[in-house]
């Protein structure tokens, strides 16, 4: 019912824009652009936002209408992918609340959260690996003969990049990703396009920023863990993408349930956790009040002048905390 409900907002709306949070990553970027492009070819008018500039490593995608600032137009309709609350994209809304709140909302996300925002129809499924899977699921029964090969390799490069090359999809939702990649595929994705721009292509400063972060890895009995500073990112003109390839690297050591990589930045020490399934990442996050996936998850801690040993604290509640 809710799912019929989204459809008809989506169809009776002219002008939307639709937005993609804050740090933009893969499954934000596909969720957006997979429903635009559909909406687009229903002659609908699509306007599309992010707070930030996306990463160099989309550039082999068509995304160059992607703005980083907002109008505040007249729009009919405004949707969020992969995320649910204002502060994602707080650039946006601090002191303009009252535009959003006014405005009718779609909410397609593969998070779960406490709060809900007025005006407002949702649709959510934590048991999905991305939000850009619920958008296919959404619409394509009832737009199937809007695919064309573009939007379907916008969709199945964000199914592979949150499964990581279907390395963390599991038991049923195996099955789901799977027929999901079938249908995609048939409809003519490139995924050797999306395995070389993205799984086989690094830069010499990539593999130079990793070599420091696997250099400063330690380990605590099944928990593994390492660090890095926004300095040294910004040093070799990168993206924090580039520290996420390191952290799956850390996710491939034998006889590690957990990995925790931070990093340091000016006021605050961010923590992005990756668990096997032994380990509940959400119990984590919930704590720090964010509510997350159970095999990923992040939350932040303010910084102090004590860093070193308030991490190693972090590490030793972490492994209180976390529990199936």
């Amino acid at each position: 019912m809710q799912a019929k409900k989204i459809k008809q907002t989506l169809e009776n709306a002219n002008n939307i824009a639709i937005f993609g949070h804050q740090s933009i990553d893969w499954d934000a970027i596909g969720s957006m652009f997979w429903l635009g492009r559909q909406l687009e070819k229903l002659w609908k008018k699509i306007s599309y936002f992010t707070p930030d500039e996306p990463s160099k490593i989309f550039n082999f995608l068509p995304i160059e209408n992607l703005q980083t600032e907002f109008d505040y137009g007249n729009y009919d309709l405004i949707v969020f992918t992969d995320f649910s609350t204002y502060d994602m994209i707080r650039k946006f809304t601090t002191v303009h609340e009252d535009y959003f709140n006014q405005k009718q909302k779609v909410i397609i996300d593969h998070h779960i959260f406490k709060e809900s925002l007025p005006n407002c129809v949702e649709f959510r499924d934590d048991s999905s690996i991305s939000a850009a899977q619920l958008v296919f699921e959404l619409t394509t029964q009832r737009w199937l003969d809007l695919i064309d090969w573009q939007t379907a390799t916008f969709l199945l490069t964000w199914l592979m990049t949150d499964s990581w090359n279907f390395r963390y999809d599991e038991w049923y939702e195996s099955i789901r990703v799977s027929g999901n990649n079938l249908a995609l595929l048939e409809k003519w994705a490139k995924k050797k396009l999306i395995i070389d721009h993205i799984f086989r292509s690094k830069s010499y400063e990539d593999l130079e920023f990793m070599q420091i972060i696997l250099g400063r890895m330690q380990k605590l009995e099944d928990i593994v863990y390492s660090r890095y500073s926004q300095e040294e990112l910004d040093s070799f003109w990168l993206h924090p993408d580039s520290a996420d390839y390191a952290l799956y690297l850390l996710c491939d050591i034998e006889s590690q349930d957990l990995v925790i990589l931070w990093k340091e930045k000016d006021d605050c020490v961010k923590f992005s956790l990756r668990a096997k399934g032994k380990y509940n990442c959400r119990d984590v996050a919930t704590v720090f009040g964010w509510w997350w996936h159970a095999n990923a998850a992040w939350c932040s801690v303010e910084k102090t002048w004590k860093l070193e040993e308030d991490v190693v604290d972090f590490v030793h509640k972490v492994k209180k905390l976390i529990h199936k």
